[in-house]
């Protein structure tokens, strides 16, 4: 095997900052979490008879449009 070709050190230029980075004077304060009022929610489920839809395709919705 070849050993990789030698470069010459890069100028050190000056680190950019990535696209829409902004540079904040101190870290920003995180605000306590608030207790909720009410009861919890509770996911509703849907216990009635189940109806079988036809199968979905590409071509189903090209020849309704």
């Amino acid at each position: 095997m070849n050993p990789p070709p030698q470069q010459a050190p890069q100028p050190s230029a000056p680190r950019r900052r990535p696209y829409g980075s902004v540079r904040l004077p101190a870290p920003l304060p995180v605000a306590p979490p608030t207790p909720h009022s009410g009861p919890p929610a509770v996911a509703r489920r849907w216990y009635g008879p189940r109806v079988t839809l036809p199968l979905l395709s590409i071509a189903a919705l090209r020849r309704d449009a």
